[in-house]
């Protein structure tokens, strides 16, 4: 019987610590799990050794970072705004112009003639205004003697304003014609740099056809989005730091222009712009940029190291330390984050001041596990000083 009980007891103890040896294989940090006996005690108890400390509020260094696309400053896509055949592509992609500057000029012979066709007919219609105009302060007279009747002089005076109107229609066919010449000439529309010519001599173009597309560098936007609570606290004129990964890392400061009031469909985020000069002209259309936003500096948020952070079935958990009958015991906890600083998360939802979040050997963890925590000095030194006392 003894004996018996003995065998059985032994392959109890096997079963232990299997599933214990199970457990240490599965913990990132093998080093942070250890299995304790209870002393005196009739049976086993598989506790994991894990690190933890209290969630405090504090300033989060940084006021979170968000992801950005670098715009050109000015972006503008030329086309026609007459018709023609090109004759000379007059600059290349590359170029450096200034506003007025010739990008592609069109063949503009018949437009000239169109020119002096209009001055033709406008020099006619001042002729015709002045003709009519005689007529009638010669038939004013002639009423005031009555020799003619009403009639002929409101004849007269519907003349004059026909004259009028014709002469009004020679103008703007003129002009119309000297824009049109004008036009045969497509300039830039402000200082920049030309990104590509979009035509070649010979092609035909009508009004609208793009011939070239043109950016302003020499200063830069920077787009991202922002959650609504970030929007509420940011403000227009604040500096904030960007850096550039294909840049080597590179960081510049940027001033925040303006910060959106509706949501983006997609994911809720409302839109920041930042500018920045570009005296490097090492930006381009297009480029990410990593934003650091700016913060009060009486913010202050409850915070969490970020590798407590774990997440499952697409949510993310932490697990913390609750006492239960004299033991310590790991329970899960859902969260909602905030902002981040890339080492220290906000915790929207979920914790509370006081609340002893575990951030190491936690992936070895299931909701009630007994835990028992490494109290050495080294576990509270790896924490922030915005939350440590």
């Amino acid at each position: 019987m003894m004996t018996a009980t003995r065998r059985s007891l032994t392959r109890h103890l096997c079963h232990v610590g299997l599933i214990s040896a199970l457990a240490v294989l599965g913990c990132a940090d093998s080093e942070s799990v250890r299995i304790e006996a209870e002393p005196g005690a009739d049976h086993f108890e598989t506790r994991l050794r894990v690190k933890a400390e209290a969630v405090r509020r504090a300033p989060l260094a940084g006021g979170g970072r968000v992801t950005g696309t670098v715009h050109a400053f000015h972006k503008a896509r030329i086309t026609a705004e007459t018709q023609g055949r090109v004759v000379a592509r007059v600059v290349e992609p590359g170029a450096v112009i200034e506003a007025g500057d010739v990008l592609v000029a069109l063949e503009s012979s018949r437009l000239e003639l169109e020119v002096r066709r209009t001055e033709a007919s406008l020099r006619a219609a001042r002729t015709v205004l002045a003709h009519a105009e005689r007529e009638f302060e010669r038939g004013e007279r002639l009423a005031a003697e009555s020799a003619i009747s009403t009639q002929r002089r409101d004849d007269l005076r519907l003349g004059v304003d026909r004259a009028g109107d014709e002469l009004a229609l020679a103008l703007v066919a003129r002009d119309t014609a000297k824009r049109n010449l004008e036009d045969a000439r497509i300039e830039a529309p402000f200082d920049g740099t030309v990104d590509s010519i979009d035509v070649s001599v010979g092609d035909f173009v009508s009004s609208g056809t793009p011939v070239a597309t043109m950016v302003d560098l020499s200063r830069v936007r920077i787009f991202g989005g922002v959650t609504a609570r970030e929007a509420a606290r940011l403000r227009s004129g604040t500096t904030a730091t960007v850096s550039f990964a294909d840049l080597g890392g590179r960081s510049f400061d940027a001033t925040l222009h303006s910060v959106g009031r509706v949501a983006d469909a997609s994911d809720g985020t409302f839109e920041i712009e930042l500018w920045m000069d570009n005296a490097e002209t090492l930006m381009r259309d297009g480029l990410a940029a990593r934003i650091e936003l700016p913060q009060g500096d009486t913010e202050e948020f409850v915070l969490a190291p970020r590798e407590a952070l774990l997440r499952r079935d697409g949510r993310p958990e932490v697990f913390v330390v609750a006492d239960e009958g004299g033991r310590k015991v790991a329970r899960s906890r859902i969260v909602r984050t905030g902002r981040s600083d890339g080492k220290w998360i906000e915790v929207v939802e979920g914790l509370e001041s006081g609340d002893r979040i575990i951030y190491d050997g936690q992936f070895a963890l299931e909701d009630g596990s007994f835990v028992e925590i490494d109290e050495s000095v080294a576990a509270a030194a790896t924490l922030p000083a915005a939350v440590v006392e």
